[in-house]
């Protein structure tokens, strides 16, 4: 393994050196991360890419880092981010998620004002692997070293956190927050449990061959394993232009042609979707704004409607060229969590997301990424989303709250998307 140094408190040393005389031994578990792209997302091809035994590994909880290498482990009190530039500068391929509640760490003035209930997942979890641990192959050949049983049984048992009269009573102040001038639009979620029984890895196979999409994953943690299949591109860096893809407004895939054709055209000239879609372009080009240079951040598309096996999405493009010396560190202190799950305004919206959800939401609404040696990376909005830990399965849904918002309507909406996922199960 190369020497990875960590600087801090004046001094630096090697991995080896560290973790040889520093805290416990760690018993060894298999950590792996797969990433399938239908094309235009981790790759511009129809692939997967399978990353196998990583030499490091990286948490950051409750304010703390902590490294594993080789059986060792090390906490250190460090910027999480510094330490994934240190990894790439050493020449590693990283993969891994960033938690939502992450950007609490971010901006140290933000405090939740409540106690949220879920088991709490690290707030950044990365795996990071040798140039040579990277293998591309077809989804097919992947499937084909799958070990599919003859039977799959899991409960369909779903355990929302969130009576229907509870999550209406949410939208209900948002509406009001909305009303008095507050925000103009706020992402609310609702999150499920379910008994997990399925091979993580398969459940991540079926997925993605129910819907294929451009930022599919698979990540295993050791402790715990992440399944996305997510459609949203955050944000991708290649050389010094920096670009996102916010979606906003989806419509179901008709039965035939006709309807299809009907659906298209009422999503692409819904009035109420183009303006959700455009609060969300105007958030992130003031987010792309502050790290890239003047006047160099463009709207690409605008309100383009893209197909999917099983609906329509709106998509906008907006990138810019990255002011000189704007690190990793720079781009997501400044971008992240993405405003698409948000709301805006972005630091209003987030207040009232922390006041009216009574839950974490972890890796949901995150982002999970793919970061090169060379510093570009790609990050997807993490939604879609699917943590199993100790047999159980968790999951968010949620969408857009405006002023013209029916409760009940959101609330069937997280419903119907929850089920989505029982399918797959």
């Amino acid at each position: 393994m190369n020497h990875l140094q960590i600087y801090g408190h004046g001094s630096h040393f090697t991995m080896d050196t560290m973790l040889s005389s520093k805290l416990r031994d760690i018993k060894p578990v298999e950590k792996r991360a797969i990433l399938i792209s239908s094309g235009g997302g981790w790759t511009n091809k129809d692939s997967t890419l399978v990353l196998e035994h990583p030499e490091v590994s990286l948490t950051f909880q409750n304010g703390i880092s902590f490294l594993e290498h080789r059986g060792r482990g090390l906490k250190l009190r460090k910027n999480p981010l510094k330490v994934v530039v240190e990894m790439l500068n050493r020449d590693y391929i990283g993969v891994g998620y960033l938690g939502y509640e992450f950007s609490q760490f971010l901006e140290p003035s933000f405090k939740s004002v409540r106690q949220k209930d879920g088991a709490p997942l690290p707030d950044l979890s990365f795996l990071f692997f040798d140039r040579g641990q990277l293998q591309e192959m077809k989804l097919e050949k992947w499937e084909e070293n799958l070990r599919w049983p003859e039977i799959q049984e899991t409960s369909n048992t779903l355990q929302p956190n969130m009576t229907k009269a509870q999550f209406c009573q949410m939208v209900e102040h948002a509406r009001r927050y909305i009303a008095a001038g507050d925000i103009y639009q706020v992402n609310l979620s609702q999150r499920f449990e379910v008994p997990f029984k399925v091979q993580p890895e398969l459940f991540a196979a079926k997925l993605y061959r129910t819907q294929p999409v451009p930022f599919g994953c698979y990540l295993n943690f050791g402790e715990f394993q992440l399944i996305s299949g997510s459609m949203e591109l955050f944000l991708r860096k290649n050389g010094n232009r920096l670009t996102t893809r916010p979606i906003k407004g989806t419509r179901r895939r008709g039965c035939g042609e006709e309807e299809d054709m009907k659906l298209r055209q009422g999503l692409s000239e819904s009035e109420k979707e183009k303006a959700e879609n455009l609060m969300i372009v105007d958030l992130m080009r003031n987010d792309l704004g502050r790290i890239c240079e003047f006047n160099s951040v463009r709207v690409d598309e605008l309100f383009k409607v893209e197909q999917y096996s099983t609906l329509f999405q709106m998509v906008s493009e907006v990138s810019g060229k990255l002011k000189e010396g704007v690190t990793i560190e720079h781009i997501v202190s400044n971008t992240f969590p993405p405003g698409s799950v948000t709301g805006a305004p972005k630091r209003r919206a987030m207040e009232i997301i922390d006041e009216l959800e009574p839950h974490l939401r972890g890796p949901y609404c995150g982002a999970i990424g793919l970061f090169m040696p060379n510093g570009d990376f790609t990050l997807s909005v993490a939604i879609r989303v699917l943590a199993i830990r100790d047999g159980m399965g968790t999951f968010w849904a949620g969408g857009g709250i405006m002023w013209d918002s029916i409760p009940e309507l959101e609330y069937e909406e997280t419903l119907i998307k929850a089920q989505a996922m029982m399918k797959a199960l």
